[in-house]
């Protein structure tokens, strides 16, 4: 991707994205019992709530890691967390995949609407600002605001598949974790303290990057797809 113009574009989405997702997380949590990221004012979808500024942890992961990723020409990558009292839910398996899910349905919920305002943006004059001396009118601020919805719906779909991977602290370890017996379980318990080593490994020097490769391949190939008949 080009560096330029596009940076600031893919920080704002993660933001954006990032505050959908832990909201949704905390939404979830407060419906289903436990009302501890409500206490905090973590049941919100505005991304500053889900910062803990007192934490540098919290500010690497949250800001630091998406702004360097952004910069350096990648999508962003990062992390953040809903505090989440296992022990305030109602079926507390039950409550605690679901509220795990929320976070990765709602990423896939915002690449929809991404998708269909992408469509009606589609219809409308665009003025492509890349190109040298393109002339400034209505039409860049359509296609500015279409270029934020891409660099959105990529974001949210890294970030809603790839927290789908079953491997703790991810959330699709919580969804699988509720479906497997005791002894399951039991084993994911001792592989958690590890987990954010092995998704170092199999991401960085493995090939389990396609996991991901191949959704946004086909969520781009989607978004082409669009442009390209309308």
């Amino acid at each position: 991707m080009e560096i330029t113009y596009q940076v600031p574009l893919f920080i704002a989405s993660w933001f954006i994205q990032m505050g959908v997702h832990e909201g949704a997380h905390a939404y979830a949590a407060d419906h289903f019992g436990d009302d501890t990221a409500r206490l905090l004012g973590k049941r919100s979808f505005n991304p500053l709530n889900h910062i803990e500024w007192n934490n540098m942890n919290s500010i690497l992961w949250s800001i630091g890691l998406p702004v360097f990723t952004s910069i350096s020409g990648f999508v962003p990558m990062g992390m953040a967390w809903v505090p989440v009292n296992p022990l305030r839910l109602r079926n507390r398996s039950r409550s605690m995949a679901l509220i795990a899910f929320a976070g990765p349905l709602s990423n896939l919920l915002l690449v929809a609407l991404c998708l269909i305002l992408h469509v009606v943006l589609s219809v409308l004059p665009q003025t492509n600002m890349s190109i040298p001396n393109a002339p400034f009118g209505p039409g860049s601020a359509v296609w500015l605001f279409d270029e934020q919805l891409r660099a959105l719906c990529l974001t949210s779909a890294l970030y809603g598949f790839f927290n789908l991977v079953p491997l703790p602290p991810l959330d699709g370890s919580s969804v699988l974790r509720h479906f497997l017996p005791q002894s399951g379980k039991d084993l994911m318990d001792q592989v958690a303290p590890y987990g954010m080593m092995i998704l170092m490994v199999l991401f960085w020097f493995g090939n389990a990057g396609i996991i991901i490769d191949v959704p946004l391949a086909i969520v781009m190939g989607v978004w082409d797809l669009i442009g390209q008949l309308l």
